[in-house]
């Protein structure tokens, strides 16, 4: 499955409206009230129809959707997979089928319980919509044949093993309201029944009302399958010229929560690592320093940066440990990560010992030459961002410390420009991740589209190909982790941190959980005091 490549010039995370840490509280949740999300310049969707080009789940319809539709699966805040419409068993020997048992307390919003047929027909609209637009969906491209075994038994079975096939079924469609009808014409205003032109679903809140230009309202599901009703009567989700006072916004108390951070006594910012991975790429191949086709100067590179101590300089307000990345597959919250580059702490001393083992020698001025040639390293990163422009310096004058000279590098074109030339000794930027970690070969094995840095490592290639083939996670996990093992050692990349994403939250909220995607998580639990 091709992957998503993100090569920001701006830190654009921050602005994701994303959940933060709400923090414990004893107190019991009140019902009740509306809770108002802001949307500042733009994000109104064309509609809610997730099988038409124009009307694409993302940002505020994904938001949306997210909590009106559930799937077989949600994603935690650890970024697992977890069922949740079905629980799932596989097959590793062909033909490779998954069995969805969907769970017998499952409701739509009009007391119809959720059944294979959904699911059936969900598999339908999506091959009859989606050629025209996303010929490449897993829907189209893996499903061979889907068929319900009785009310509540889908079987599915894949042309090949995809360890991506828990993204499957992330909304599943209402057969019961929507067969026969046009699929083209429905939920241009809403998630509705077309018949009654009543708000249908399985998730907390239902679709009340959408004022175009103005705010689409959401009500409690009051038929909801889940632990409990949402204490919440209804979620707002409200629209603003990009050049509304956020400070403003809260002050007149038009909204609850904004994303980015904004300076009011009557809020507080939550913040959580994004999917964004920023690291360093070091050029191994042609136009690299010849010196970093060594892995014992790319330790060295990795043993003379101070990672923890970099990031809370740069955010002083955030707790480091939560952000540094120690592991180039998993994320600091994944119950799968192994500390592999947890060694990768500034010792300044056997960086300089690396060095030396590498026959480097160093000069009068303290920079080392490696075979002839000064150690002085290209580091490229996009200009006029102040956060990597900070990591710069500070990597520039710890390096310098070890004998190793930077020289910063800012460029105004596209990075991927750069990245595709190989003119570059070490670059500073981020890929997005997604939460199954597909596709990693791409970013690390030999000749992978989005490996700048020329690292060809066969066992490790060999890995991240089986990886994606892999479908139980927990054997996909160790196999993921043997190769950052081995990249730990070879060091083709240095990891950094997860990209900060950050809201602003009005006080009076309550019930938030740390979640690292743009969407609601659990906006169920959410409650205001009064």
């Amino acid at each position: 499955m091709a992957r998503r490549l993100v090569l920001a010039a701006a830190l654009v995370a921050a602005l994701l409206p994303v959940a933060g840490a709400g923090g414990t509280n004893s107190q019991t949740p009140k019902r009740g009230g509306a809770f108002v999300i802001g949307a500042i310049g733009g994000g109104e969707p064309a509609c809610l129809n997730v099988l038409l080009e124009r009307c694409p789940a993302t940002g505020v319809s994904e938001s949306i959707l997210h909590v009106v539709l559930d799937g077989a699966f949600e994603v935690g805040p650890d970024l697992t997979y977890r069922p949740r419409l079905a629980r799932v068993d596989f097959t590793t020997t062909a033909p490779f089928t998954l069995t969805y048992h969907v769970r017998p307390e499952a409701r739509w919003s009009d007391g119809v319980p959720v059944t294979a047929r959904d699911f059936v027909f969900t598999q339908r609209a999506l091959e009859r919509y989606l050629p025209a637009f996303d010929p490449e969906n897993l829907h189209l491209t893996l499903v061979r044949s889907v068929r319900a075994t009785d009310g509540r038994t889908v079987r599915v079975v894949l042309r090949e093993k995809n360890a991506s096939w828990r993204s499957l079924f992330k909304y599943v469609l209402p057969s019961h309201v929507l067969q026969g009808k046009d699929l083209s014409q429905v939920w241009m205003d809403g998630v509705d029944d077309p018949d009654t032109g009543r708000p249908i679903g399985t998730g907390p809140f239902l679709v009340q009302s959408w004022l175009r230009g103005s705010q689409i309202v959401l009500v409690r599901n009051p038929r909801y399958w889940g632990a409990h009703a949402a204490y919440l009567d209804r979620l707002v989700y409200r629209f603003f010229p990009a050049d509304a006072d956020r400070e403003e916004l809260f002050r007149t108390g038009a909204v609850d929560q904004l994303g980015g951070r904004v300076s009011f006594t009557g809020a507080r910012v939550l913040w959580t690592p994004t999917l964004a991975w920023e690291q360093f790429s070091i050029r191994i191949g042609g136009g690299g320093h010849p010196a970093l086709r060594s892995k014992l100067v790319r330790r060295a590179l990795a043993y003379g940066i101070e990672r923890i101590g970099i990031q809370r300089r740069l955010e002083e307000e955030i707790d480091p440990v939560r952000l540094v990345s120690q592991s180039v597959m998993f994320p600091p919250a994944s119950p799968y990560l192994e500390p592999h580059w947890a060694r990768y702490r500034r010792r300044p001393d056997l960086a300089r010992r690396l060095l030396e083992q590498a026959e480097c020698e160093r000069g009068t001025d303290g920079v080392y030459s490696c075979g002839g040639r000064r150690l002085t390293l290209r580091f490229v990163t996009t200009g006029g961002v102040g956060r990597r422009e900070g990591t710069l310096r500070f990597v520039q004058q710890q390096l310098r410390e070890i004998g190793i000279e930077v020289v910063p590098v800012y460029v105004a074109v596209p990075i991927r420009d750069v990245l595709d030339r190989g003119d570059f000794d070490a670059a500073l930027f981020f890929y997005l991740r997604d939460p199954l970690l597909a596709g990693l070969d791409q970013e690390l094995g030999c000749g992978g589209g989005f490996n700048f840095t020329g690292y060809c490592q066969r066992l490790v290639t060999a890995d991240l190909d089986q990886a994606d083939r892999i479908l139980d996670a927990d054997r996909r996990a160790a196999v993921l982790n043997r190769a950052d093992a081995q990249l730990a050692r070879d060091v083709p990349v240095i990891p950094l941190w997860y990209v900060t994403g950050r809201v602003s939250l009005r006080k009076t909220v309550h019930g938030y959980t740390i979640y690292p995607l743009p969407l609601p998580w659990r906006a169920e639990d959410w409650w205001l005091e009064r």
